[in-house]
């Protein structure tokens, strides 16, 4: 029996519903700069990018590592261990974060700890999807999904 807050699970990723699963791939299809005094790479429109350059109101990505930069992050494929979505408050003024963690662990000794996709909106957006995520990513990283 469903109640009116319950949503039917999807397996279509472009689906609000749908959540990245527990043994899913993600990839890093790219070498990835770690910046000094950083621990963590910035990935947006398909492109790395600089902490300062991040455009909040479009989809954003981070990978964060255990180690401080600079370094170079070799493409590695990494499995998913779990994933959480959330909204927090930015401001009095109406603005949400929206954003999606997927923590990740290493076949390889990469000191990898998630990936956190996210957005700024106001009460009238709703989350984004993975398939939005993903093209966020573009061919930088990526997600395979297990069946």
């Amino acid at each position: 029996m469903l109640s009116a807050c319950q949503t039917m699970p999807s397996n279509d990723s472009r689906s609000l519903s749908f959540e990245v699963p527990k043994g899913a791939v993600f990839s890093l299809n790219q070498k990835m700069n770690i910046p000094q005094l950083y621990s963590h790479g910035v990935v947006q429109m398909g492109k790395e990018i600089a902490d300062d350059d991040i455009d909040d109101y479009n989809i954003n990505c981070r990978l964060d590592f255990k180690k401080l930069g600079p370094r170079i992050i070799e493409p590695e494929e990494f499995t998913v261990t779990r994933t959480e979505d959330g909204t927090d408050w930015v401001s009095n003024s109406g603005i949400l974060r929206f954003y999606t963690e997927v923590y990740l662990s290493s076949n390889q000794g990469t000191d990898v700890i998630k990936l956190t996709c996210q957005e700024y909106g106001d009460q009238l957006d709703s989350h984004f999807t993975v398939a939005q995520m993903q093209k966020a990513l573009g061919d930088f990283m990526s997600f395979r999904f297990v069946k």
